[in-house]
């Protein structure tokens, strides 16, 4: 199966899906004034997996500010949906524009810095998504207890139960 190069994230208020489609992806280069690859350099730079782990040593990194704002703005712009309170929503240019604005320029830029991470890597590198679980053939059902006197550890004993 080929990867895809969109994720869903939760992110913001909900879960959204980003997407980096061509036209999205020529904007971020044209506004970052580099190529894609060189944008993804710089967010990459600082992030390591150590036991399958993220880290981020923000000694070591090299993106600007606006390479990870601009890439998560342009991916929901591309993504163009979400999930808020159980509820689908569609977003649009202006939509994304509030959604960075409001979520991610207070925030610690630890967090943009992994987000915008997510999505260049799902563009450049493809993403496969965890497998959903099929259904069960039949509902579990538990055991059920007997609750009979003859079954029953303590019916008609006054002994303890345990070891001595």
């Amino acid at each position: 199966m080929t990867p895809t190069t969109a994720l869903t994230l939760h992110f913001a208020d909900g879960e959204y899906l980003f997407d980096l489609k061509l036209p999205q992806l020529a904007e971020l280069q044209e506004k970052r004034g580099a190529g894609v690859f060189k944008i993804y350099s710089r967010v990459m730079q600082g992030r390591f997996l150590m036991d399958g782990q993220p880290i981020a040593l923000a000694a070591e990194g090299e993106a600007f500010a606006e390479d990870l704002f601009e890439t998560i703005r342009l991916g929901l712009i591309g993504g163009a949906k979400g999930i808020v309170n159980g509820q689908p929503v569609a977003v649009n240019a202006l939509t994304a524009k509030l959604l960075v604005e409001r979520y991610s320029h207070p925030a610690p830029l630890r967090e943009s810095w992994a987000t915008a991470a997510a999505i260049l890597g799902a563009r450049i590198e493809g993403y496969d998504p965890p497998k959903k679980k099929a259904p069960a053939a039949k509902p579990a059902t538990k055991p059920r207890k007997s609750t009979s006197a003859k079954s029953s550890r303590t019916a008609g004993s006054s002994e303890p139960t345990g070891g001595n």
